[in-house]
């Protein structure tokens, strides 16, 4: 599958581009394509390389169909070049380390190449790291059009430490199983914990597993002006890193690591990595996610027994009487509020309950015991 290019110029991607398409499954697949289209290439894609398995193919133009790809891929010169030390490099010409008659002798150009008559010989690459080993996004161009020039590595190199952070993020997200982070009325979903910071640091709004954190990671501090802090040796760089994620001319993702240690209430809590996106919807954001290289063991701090799960004598109020069945407009008349603060102290309940909606929560606090 080939990729149409027209004769005016494609547009240059920014940095929300890419950093849009760590929770959009269809951006990230049509990425390779629009970075191809730059530099007027015919051919992209993103490839993984895991430890204890070959590779995945994420996203481009690389046709699948052929039944002998993966057994062809392990003999082509690409996967000798696929190398630690090249990480962080930027951008390279294959022909820089294979010569045109090695490639054309090889496995991959004669029996994939030339047997699907695909119009590919030059080759361009950049590989780098996730906590899961390498990926590495490959462009690709015909015999005829010349090999990549100096100014096309250039304008791949421009985003290259934006794809690096791209795909550190998209694999914290695979590796902790989450597929969305936001529901269609735009509240935030209880995959893993999360939080959405303005430039400053304040906390815009937060999920109900991350409300949780904040009880029991001795780290994690929300202060009295609302700023989300973390403590100790880490404060600084969080603190740099959220100043970076929102920055006005070149927002940046990135990543802090806590180490493990004790819950506030004896617990012992796994390695999180607090993850930072840009977001450039809502003016300058940050959605810090927390994930963890032993996702099961962070999930296991959620499944806190009913002390774990803090409501206030109003909350209470309240999921009595909807447990009891009665209308929000039955319950402000009975508690003598308006209907708004019902609705406020509902959310906060679903929050805290981790529930999506009423229903759900009623079920869970009859389930845990907190009714």
């Amino acid at each position: 599958m080939g990729i149409e290019t027209s004769g005016d110029p494609a547009p240059v991607l920014t940095h929300h581009d890419i950093y849009d398409a760590a929770l959009d499954e269809a951006l990230f697949n049509s990425l390779p394509g629009r970075l191809a289209a730059e530099i007027d290439a015919p051919s992209a894609l993103f490839f993984w390389l895991h430890p204890g398995s070959f590779q995945e193919i994420a996203a481009g133009t690389q046709p699948e169909s052929n039944p002998y790809y993966d057994e062809v891929m392990q003999q082509d010169p690409w996967m000798a070049q696929v190398s630690d030390d090249k990480i962080g490099a930027g951008a390279f010409r294959l022909t820089r380390y294979v010569a045109p008659e090695a490639f054309e002798a090889g496995v991959m150009y004669n029996e994939f190449i030339v047997k699907n008559r695909l119009d590919r010989y030059w080759c361009m690459g950049l590989v780098q790291a996730t906590r899961d080993g390498q990926v590495v996004t490959a462009f690709h161009k015909g015999k005829r059009a010349g090999d990549f020039t100096d100014e096309e590595l250039g304008r791949i190199n421009r985003h290259a430490r934006d794809l690096g952070r791209l795909h550190a993020v998209r694999r914290e997200l695979l590796r902790n199983s989450i597929h969305a982070m936001a529901a269609a009325d735009r509240s935030l979903l209880n995959e893993v914990p999360m939080y959405e910071l303005d430039h400053e640091g304040r906390l815009l709004r937060m999920n109900g597993l991350a409300e949780t954190l904040l009880h029991l990671h001795p780290l994690l501090l929300l202060r009295f002006n609302r700023h989300l802090a973390v403590a100790g040796a880490p404060m600084q760089a969080f603190r740099r890193a959220v100043a970076a994620a929102t920055d006005a001319s070149e927002s940046r993702a990135g990543a802090l690591d806590l180490p493990p240690g004790r819950a506030r209430d004896g617990r012992l809590l796994p390695d999180l990595r607090l993850n930072l996106l840009p977001r450039s919807e809502g003016g300058r954001r940050v959605l810090v996610f927390v994930t963890s290289e032993t996702p099961a063991m962070l999930q296991g701090l959620f499944a806190a027994p009913a002390e774990q799960i803090r409501l206030t004598p109003r909350e209470r109020e309240v999921l009595a009487g909807l447990i009891r069945g009665r209308r929000r407009d039955q319950l402000a008349y009975d508690l003598d509020v308006a209907v708004p603060t019902v609705d406020l102290h509902s959310a906060s309940i679903r929050r805290k309950l981790g529930a999506r909606t009423l229903p759900q929560a009623i079920a869970l606090a009859l389930k845990l015991g907190v009714a």
